[in-house]
């Protein structure tokens, strides 16, 4: 007589678990988009010939466990409605910086990560790694600085860890350094780079000028009329090269002002077919920045000064 097993054993590290005994706790990667081709593919290689690699968990309370690594093939599994899956157990008193570096490791070999949730995984490890420094952000990035100035510190506690980050990573120090600062920009920021609306190239613009009036305004402005890097760095930066106030020096009139405009377009109209295209992408970059310059300041311009009405004549 046989007895059902709610744990079916293959080897003393290899077993098969009910999937509705794993606990997901939260994990490197922010979510699982589940209409991406990947994971389809993963999904129809799970269906054909089942799950290859087991699922990485710890020993949890009762019949429970807890996921460390395969929560895409976790989800896959699911949406198969498999009862079983296959899991390798691991100590449940690992330290959690090592979770998060194989929960970081695997990710990155199964799929890249995604830029915000990649920082969002190494400041985790970092941070469990040295629970006692209270490392923020910026913390973590001004150890970065000094390793990179000091890289063969002896003393420097903080040099292991780079070390196994950039193992896990492949990364450089710089590279690190300017995925961290993501982290500092603001949730819809951050929102729209994790989302693919934003290149992470721009995003690393708007955390190198975290100090600009209008940058709210600008990522606005952009999400609606997306612009080259060089258009962006130029409309974070022109904070920087305000001239004095108004009241200081003498502003020409609006007259003169849209008659400078229209010498540039009949200039451009007569020889534009002599210029290269180069030329002419450099030329409609600098009229973006014009224009969005010009969108930026309408709400804070003031509104004209009524006009006096004239005394009528006796």
């Amino acid at each position: 007589m046989t007895t059902e097993k709610t744990v079916q054993e293959a080897t003393p590290e290899f077993l098969y678990i009910p999937i509705g005994s794993i606990v997901v706790l939260e994990q490197v990667r922010s979510n699982i988009n589940t209409e991406s081709d990947s994971f389809k593919s993963l999904v129809q290689s799970i269906k054909d010939k089942g799950i290859l690699e087991p699922l990485l968990v710890t020993k949890g309370d009762g019949d429970l466990y807890t996921l460390i690594c395969g929560e895409r093939r976790l989800e896959a599994a699911r949406q198969l409605e498999l009862e079983f899956v296959p899991v390798r157990i691991i100590e449940a008193g690992k330290e959690s910086g090592e979770t998060i570096a194989l929960q970081l490791t695997e990710n990155l070999q199964r799929e890249d990560l995604n830029p915000m949730d990649q920082a969002k995984g190494i400041l985790a490890f970092i941070q469990a790694k040295h629970p006692d420094k209270g490392y923020d952000v910026g913390g973590v990035m001004s150890e970065l600085i000094n390793y990179k100035l000091r890289p063969d510190d002896p003393s420097n506690q903080f040099t292991p860890t780079v070390g196994v980050v950039i193992e896990i990573t492949g990364k450089s120090i710089t590279t690190l350094f300017n995925g961290l600062s993501l982290l500092k920009l603001s949730d819809e920021i951050q929102t729209a780079i994790r989302e693919g609306n934003l290149p992470v190239s721009q995003g690393y613009l708007f955390a190198a000028n975290l100090d600009c009036p209008d940058r709210d305004k600008i990522f606005e402005a952009i999400t609606k009329t997306p612009v080259t890097n060089a258009t962006l760095n130029n409309l974070l930066t022109a904070y920087k090269k305000i001239k004095p106030e108004p009241g200081v020096i003498k502003l020409p009139s609006m007259t003169k002002q849209f008659a400078s405009l229209r010498s540039i377009e009949s200039f451009i109209e007569m020889g534009a077919a002599k210029y290269t295209k180069p030329d002419l992408v450099t030329l409609l970059d600098e009229l973006h920045v014009f224009c969005a310059l010009v969108e930026l300041r309408i709400p804070i311009a003031p509104e004209p000064a009524p006009e006096k009405k004239k005394p009528p004549q006796v």
